[in-house]
């Protein structure tokens, strides 16, 4: 076998929540909860770990990873906030699969687990077939109060090297240092695969949620609460005062 046939490294690149619109498969259209809207509203915040947030207008998340290797968890958290003072929401979110090519098929040989405040909630594709549908069904990532906030996890590992389309898996084997090594189809010397999808965030508003009474409320009651009893205590004062003046002209007056 000529080494220029080997290949030392599989070659992967996965690509969670791009922007491009080149049809993967076809799927139904997500029925959104009532009262949801694309997007995320003013101050209803999704922001990862590097800084990077959700679009508040499509409600779409870049997550991007390159030279991806087999056997290695690579993981986002998304922190899900609300930092308004007056409203309440629901944050939803699906999948919608877009694009894949290459010879490995990183939708079957990737494996995608979320979980929500370390909680798991879904465990399957990167395109959304799991314990359940996410390409059918949105899921409810939680009511957030004011000033609420919960973390988003998703974890991706490319652990299946069964899903290898083209490839002469009678020349692949594992060297010493765990590396694979294979030759790819028509003697091109590497392999690579590709997949894009995107998450879509939607929050509705939470139309039971009665805001609190704000602090500026409280001063303004605590204000006239403490004027009115000043006024009281003067009243009194000065009630008080008239009484022993008039004593006192009496006394004087059945003195003379």
């Amino acid at each position: 076998m000529r080494a220029k046939k080997i290949l030392t490294a599989l070659s992967s690149c996965l690509l969670l929540l791009s922007s491009l619109s080149c049809p993967m498969t076809a799927f139904a259209d997500v029925v959104l909860p009532e009262g949801a809207v694309k997007g995320l509203p003013e101050k209803l915040t999704a922001m990862d770990s590097d800084g990077k947030v959700v679009s508040s207008d499509t409600g779409e998340y870049f997550f991007h990873v390159e030279d991806m290797q087999y056997g290695t968890t690579y993981t986002k958290d998304v922190q899900l906030m609300n930092l308004r003072d007056d409203k309440a929401y629901h944050i939803y979110f699906y999948v919608e699969p877009l694009f894949k090519n290459g010879e490995i098929d990183l939708e079957k040989g990737c494996e995608c687990i979320f979980q929500l405040d370390g909680q798991e909630f879904y465990k399957g594709t990167v395109t959304g077939d799991g314990n359940f549908d996410l390409t059918k069904k949105v899921y409810d990532c939680g009511l957030y109060n004011p000033g609420d906030s919960h973390t988003l996890r998703c974890s991706v590992v490319w652990n299946d090297l069964d899903v290898l389309v083209g490839v002469d898996n009678g020349h692949r084997l594992v060297d010493i240092n765990g590396e694979h090594v294979l030759v790819g189809s028509q003697d091109s010397g590497y392999v690579q695969g590709e997949i894009e999808f995107k998450w879509i965030f939607y929050a509705a508003v939470d139309e039971n949620y009665d805001p609190p009474k704000t602090s500026l409320f409280l001063a303004s009651n605590k204000f006239w609460m403490i004027a009115i009893a000043v006024v009281a205590v003067m009243t009194g004062g000065m009630l008080l005062l008239v009484f022993v003046k008039k004593k006192q002209q009496k006394e004087k007056a059945h003195e003379a």
